[in-house]
């Protein structure tokens, strides 16, 4: 079951939307187009995004799915938009031609969740202070690199943002939290949206499994 955020100014399409979805036992949420994502899930949600609003409607929203790795199904009836919107975002993303078969929507869906199974091999090397996923080498900042390392002392398991403080940066009071927040936002989308999750009301899990 994943959760599933539906953006667009036609309710009678999201419910349209919602009905098949919910079928296949999906938390599907039908939610107001200038309404953030909520905050505290464990996984990026997707979203589905009527292609019809305005940039300057969807550019907030737009912004938020990057930072947080959501996969996106655009909605759009201009065939012709296809390959446009597939390219307007850098994660991973698709179309939905209208009108469409609910077999279609599902095939999508599953698609665009299927991108989520899989973690890359996270890999660092201290002596270094580089990161690999994959293979591949990581450019992060050295900030980035000693959170990556906090979060990496306790693997699938909870940290305050707090701790990360301390951990990561050696603050030893409390200070201004929110820098955690800036630093995992950045860090998500250099390790993908997938690996760094928010824990409600504590603070975030690095997923290694």
């Amino acid at each position: 079951m994943a959760t599933i955020l539906i953006y667009g100014y036609d309710l009678q399409m999201a419910r349209k939307l919602s009905e098949p979805l919910r079928r296949e036992n999906h938390n599907v949420i039908i939610c107001e187009n200038d309404e953030p994502i909520p905050s505290g899930m464990a996984t990026p949600p997707l979203v589905i995004l009527d292609a019809q609003l305005r940039w300057i409607t969807c550019r907030p929203l737009f912004d938020q799915c990057k930072s947080l790795g959501c996969p996106v199904l655009f909605l759009t009836a201009d065939r012709n938009m296809v390959t446009h919107l597939r390219a307007l975002y850098p994660g991973p993303s698709d179309v939905l031609t209208l009108p469409f078969a609910p077999k279609a929507l599902i095939a999508k869906v599953t698609g665009l969740l299927g991108t989520q199974e899989g973690l890359r091999e996270l890999t660092v090397d201290e002596q270094e202070r580089v990161a690999h996923l994959d293979g591949q080498r990581v450019e992060l900042t050295a900030q980035e690199f000693a959170l990556l390392l906090a979060l990496m002392e306790n693997p699938d398991m909870p940290i305050s943002r707090e701790q990360l403080l301390r951990k990561a940066w050696g603050y030893q009071s409390m200070g201004d939290t929110r820098t955690v927040d800036v630093h995992v936002q950045r860090l998500r989308k250099k390790l993908g949206g997938e690996r760094i999750e928010t824990v409600y009301k504590c603070g975030y899990r690095l997923k290694m499994a």
